[in-house]
């Protein structure tokens, strides 16, 4: 009796947790991060390979032929650092991972996408030159990151429609070799509604991988999360409620994209701002501008976690959870940042677990505290990736 219930316990536990295998944990690595100073500098020796199911090398570029161009070729290739063959025999170690090339990002000028992607001759060349691309050097497939159709010099008018017929071409072609096409796309309504007919473009796309993240930031004159899962009482009009990754989510489901498709992408970074008062330190305070840069990444207004995370062990710092964006922030004297750490990182797996989303993704791998300076390696990452499998 005693062995029934036992075998009964452990298939009950074995159905609820084959509801939950297979996720997706997309990582996106940053390869300019080699180039940062002391504890913040990367390699791809730094990356374990099995943390992730699929590893994005960010970023390559798209010239007005068509072509896809590596950008650092001292870093890249076998003449310097030879890092894209590094990056690929990490298969070696983990053969069920897959990589992925990851062109374009917000440096990438969109009127360059804009135009390929209006000429029939220019779609069909950058669809078998990313195919070369990718056979030659052995990535599994390609991650299109333009950012976005429509915007940022784009063409307003057509760009929405001929990504469709970019990504639709790309697809025959990438399907005849077996490779993976999947797409780095906006998560939020205001941009998404501009840039995408999502229900045509998840049609050509193997996975998406939804940028739920920079919901707010410090071009905003008050505080706000960078990745809030939900709306909270401070959002006080209608476009600001939008601003939350539940609400992104359901847009692209109700706007046509399967859920079997959806990455959700989980931020290993923060958004700062300078306080305005340090008195007033809630969300939708009054903000003066982004915060300061980190020692690491030097960029105002954005943290690492790793960064953040050694920001908490000052006697100084006071973090403060809100419940309803399940969601933390904290301060520092003047200085304000929205990050996601450990608890959020599991709320928002069972986020997906909940949708029955494809998996996670992760911007980016080199952010997280993968030295373990502040408690475990790859906190958040394994964090994720536990919840997952």
């Amino acid at each position: 009796m005693v062995a029934i219930m036992i075998w009964s316990i452990a298939l009950l536990l074995a159905i609820s947790c084959g509801s939950f295998a297979g996720k997706n944990v997309v990582c996106y690595y940053a390869s300019w991060a080699t180039y940062r100073p002391g504890r913040g500098q990367f390699e791809v020796d730094n990356i374990d390979p099995h943390l992730c199911t699929h590893l994005a090398y960010a970023f390559f570029g798209l010239e007005a032929d068509g072509s896809v161009v590596v950008l650092d070729p001292w870093l890249d290739l076998d003449s310097g650092r030879g890092n894209i063959r590094r990056f690929n025999e990490l298969k070696n170690v983990n053969p069920n991972l897959k990589t992925l090339a990851a062109i374009g990002g917000y440096n990438q000028e969109s009127e360059v996408f804009s135009r390929v992607a209006a000429d029939p001759g220019l779609r069909r060349a950058f669809a078998e030159n990313a195919r070369e691309f990718c056979l030659l050097h052995g990535f599994d497939g390609l991650d299109v990151g333009w950012e976005f159709p429509g915007q940022r010099g784009g063409d307003p008018d057509a760009d929405k429609g001929n990504f469709v017929l970019m990504l639709a071409d790309m697809k025959q072609v990438f399907a005849a070799s077996g490779l993976l096409l999947t797409g780095a796309l906006a998560a939020a309504q205001n941009i998404a509604e501009i840039s995408y007919d999502i229900a045509a473009v998840s049609q050509h796309l193997d996975f998406i991988n939804l940028m739920a993240y920079d919901f707010n930031g410090g071009w905003n004159p008050f505080t706000g999360h960078n990745s809030p899962l939900f709306a909270g009482p401070a959002d006080g009009t209608d476009f600001q409620r939008t601003l939350n990754v539940h609400h992104s989510v359901q847009y692209w489901l109700q706007q046509g994209a399967p859920a079997s498709k959806i990455n959700l992408g989980i931020p290993f970074y923060g958004r700062t701002f300078t306080l305005e008062n340090a008195a007033n330190y809630g969300l939708r305070a009054g903000a003066v501008g982004p915060g300061s840069p980190g020692l690491y990444t030097q960029e105002a207004g954005a943290l690492a976690y790793y960064e953040v995370c050694a920001m908490t062990l000052s006697a100084n710092w006071v973090r403060h959870w809100d419940h309803d964006q399940r969601i933390p922030f904290g301060v520092i004297e003047n200085q304000w940042v929205g990050y996601d750490d450990a608890e959020t990182t599991n709320h928002k797996c069972n986020y997906i677990h909940e949708q029955n989303l494809a998996g996670g993704m992760v911007w980016s791998i080199e952010k997280d505290d993968f030295h373990g300076y502040c408690g475990p390696k790859f906190t958040l990452l394994t964090t994720l990736r536990s919840c997952l499998s």
